[in-house]
């Protein structure tokens, strides 16, 4: 098996993402989602544990996102252009854990954030 240097390592693993980022509609979707979350963190000024979970809800929506992707990828690779219902059944239960992590960060941003925006809000009009 062939060795490669952690700075190898690095290279192959940003040019993965640079892959996914640049091919993949639904992790530029993501992405905007994600900087808008981190962007209202800063302007909302969220306590440190508030961040943290904000971070980790982007982290895991985005590791799904990746790992799903190369699901999908050697799934076509494996079994071609050919359909298959049971291929299909992969992928969605793949999507599938995508779609509850994005459901635990939306959950997890309007926890944070809508009580905050809503004070926000309340000083603003002055009630």
């Amino acid at each position: 098996m062939y060795k490669r240097t952690i700075f190898q390592s690095f290279k192959l693993a940003i040019d993965g993402l640079i892959f996914i980022v640049t091919t993949e509609r639904n992790m530029k979707i993501h992405l905007l989602f994600a900087f808008c979350a981190l962007l209202t963190s800063y302007i909302l000024k969220i306590s440190h544990i508030e961040f943290v979970f904000v971070v980790f809800s982007i982290a895991m929506v985005l590791i799904t996102e990746a790992a799903n992707t190369a699901f999908e990828l050697l799934l076509d690779f494996v079994h071609g252009d050919r359909y298959h219902p049971d291929v299909k059944l992969l992928k969605d239960i793949a999507a599938g854990g995508v779609f509850i992590a994005a459901l635990n960060a939306f959950v997890i941003g309007c926890v944070i954030f809508i009580p905050k925006i809503g004070h926000t809000i309340a000083i603003l009009i002055g009630a």
